[in-house]
């Protein structure tokens, strides 16, 4: 791989990113997948805290089973170098390489991650050349990336939340001003509805919800995940 396909590469990488951003596609799996292939590692995941602050597996390549041992490795910490880029030696996975920085240091948590990759042989000197340029704009994309991908998650648990609790797209909505602590005439005013309307779509979220009162509602609404916190 010459320095010239490096630098494709690398764009390339950043354009479909950027595409699947903007098509709610799985960014995340694609920049891992797309570094994993490039520089010919046979095992790539990347990882991310979860509010309980273990590791989560965001993307994994080839596939989730083959990636444990991996995960275990970067669980178990030990980066030593300055910055965002590290390579260490594993007696099993063989060469291994970090992409980003300290998860524990990170902030905001929620959108830092961790690339890894192995190989049993080693990485070649083209595919650590490629790894040294591809830091630093993989790690201005990820924070977008990762973005991306947690609001996609939070739509979607929102949806099946909803959808459990029978609520309809119209009460959501209601339920996330509520939250944000309008009014009902002000609701109203905002959704282009009658107050009585938004009154009647109040009643129902209360009753759906087992609940007679508003910061009750929303206190459930948030831990379901239906509305924003």
């Amino acid at each position: 791989m010459t320095r010239e396909d490096r630098a494709i590469t690398i764009v390339d990488l950043i354009t479909r990113a950027l595409a699947a951003i903007d098509n709610g596609e799985q960014a995340e799996q694609m920049v891992c997948s797309t570094l994993a292939k490039a520089a010919h590692a046979e095992i790539a995941v990347l990882v991310g805290l979860d509010v309980g602050r273990k590791l989560h597996v965001h993307a994994a390549w080839p596939d989730q089973r083959r990636v444990a041992a991996l995960v275990e490795v970067i669980g178990h910490g030990g980066r030593r170098s300055e910055g965002n880029l590290h390579l260490g030696q594993h007696p099993a996975l063989g060469e291994i390489i970090t992409m980003g920085p300290d998860l524990d240091q990170s902030q905001p948590q929620e959108r830092a991650r961790l690339l890894a990759l192995s190989r049993r042989g080693g990485f070649s000197p083209e595919a650590q050349a490629l790894f040294a340029e591809a830091v630093a704009p993989v790690m201005l994309l990820m924070p977008h990336v990762a973005e991306a991908c947690n609001k996609e998650q939070r739509t979607r648990t929102a949806a099946d939340a909803a959808a459990a609790l029978n609520l309809t797209a119209r009460e959501v909505e209601v339920l996330q001003l509520l939250s944000e602590g309008l009014l009902a005439r002000t609701i109203a005013a905002r959704l282009g509805l009658s107050p009585r309307t938004v009154h009647k779509h109040l009643s129902n979220v209360y009753s759906k919800l087992g609940v007679h009162d508003r910061l009750v509602a929303v206190s459930i609404a948030r831990a379901q995940g239906l509305i924003a916190a």
